[in-house]
């Protein structure tokens, strides 16, 4: 019989070690932007799931890795994803596929042939192996995951869902980071505003700008929250109470005065009134009519926001409106972060 369930050597660098145990070598598949997947080992996580681009971050003598979301701490290894983990069963198997059929032929004593000859007396007997195909491997099947961001600690190039909190690598808070990079999404945006009139006219270019203040909305809303969140899970609450109250407020970090009434509720942080926050509010008034209203101007907007613009009329929103509200997001955005969690590790 062979002495060895695997041929040593190989592409794997197949390698036997003591107690019949072997060491092999697998280059994880990459995705077309040339980055691989790692999912958080802590099932509560959600989602638990993100990408990095191999060759940045920390690239040697890395002994823990953090989860971007939850910065849950474990070796590198333990973050591989399910299919990695299927995808390294299954060339295994496929290894060993040669080592079994070495093992067949010994047992048998077939030749190198597969074939083998047994003759006595009146009767002649033949033996003839021939082994089946090893299995195909297929690839990892990943998700496509769009957000990129670059951690400013340890250039780690990670790439996640939604807004999440930590470097992967260094475990450094990055959420700024990420909000800041989100902004300059739409910046861009903002900034092809007047190319894309000249080519497609001024009603696609008025809808871009209308988009924009509605992405700037978003973002906020969608960073307070995660704030507000973290905040409230470092000040002693569990994950259940945490989305009972999220739940609770609904879409109140839409709406500047409703935002600013939740934060001193919940944490007793009044931030102070200026010119940016009365700013934000009449920007943020803008989103109904626009997301509701085909930007058409109510009753009920003029009397919420105290504007002097016409009812029935397209309410007014300019490329420079929306450049000062997207400066203005991230500032209050900052003070908040600054404010509820900024003091954390």
């Amino acid at each position: 019989m062979t002495k060895s369930l695997f041929r040593e050597g190989g592409p794997h660098k197949v390698k036997r070690l003591d107690n019949d145990q072997y060491s092999m070598s697998i280059n994880m598949p990459k995705d077309e932007d040339g980055r691989t997947a790692r999912e958080c080992p802590n099932s509560d996580c959600s989602p638990g799931y993100f990408k990095v681009m191999p060759g940045t971050g920390i690239t040697s003598g890395q002994e823990s890795a953090f989860c971007p979301y939850c910065r849950h701490e474990a070796k590198p290894n333990d973050f591989m994803t399910r299919e990695q983990i299927r995808y390294v069963k299954d060339l295994a198997i496929r290894e060993a596929y040669a080592g079994i059929d070495g093992m067949v032929k010994d047992a048998l004593g077939l030749s190198a042939s597969g074939k083998r000859k047994i003759s006595g007396g009146p009767i002649s007997i033949e033996l003839s192996y021939k082994p089946g195909n090893p299995p195909h491997v297929h690839r990892p099947l990943e998700d496509e995951v769009r957000r990129d961001v670059i951690c400013p600690y340890c250039t780690l190039n990670q790439t996640v869902f939604g807004l999440a909190t930590w470097c992967s690598d260094c475990g450094a808070d990055i959420f700024l980071t990420h909000v800041s990079t989100e902004i300059a999404v739409t910046r861009a945006m903002l900034q092809d505003v007047n190319r894309r009139q000249k080519e497609l006219g001024k009603r696609v270019a008025a809808k871009d700008l209308e988009n924009c203040l509605e992405d700037a909305v978003s973002i906020f809303e969608a960073s307070v929250k995660a704030i507000a969140r973290r905040a409230l899970g470092e000040r002693g609450k569990d994950q259940s109470s945490i989305e009972a109250q999220m739940k609770k407020m609904g879409n109140s970090f839409q709406s500047i005065d409703r935002t600013r009434t939740q934060l001193t509720n919940l944490f007793n942080f009044s931030p102070a009134s200026g010119d940016i926050w009365k700013r934000l509010e009449i920007s943020f008034g803008k989103r109904h009519p626009v997301t509701h209203n085909l930007g058409v101007v109510d009753r009920k907007y003029i009397e919420r926001a105290q504007q002097s613009e016409r009812e029935g009329r397209e309410v007014r929103v300019s490329e420079s409106e929306v450049a000062s509200l997207l400066d203005d997001t991230l500032s209050v955005i900052s003070d908040i972060h600054k404010a509820l969690v900024g003091a954390s590790k």
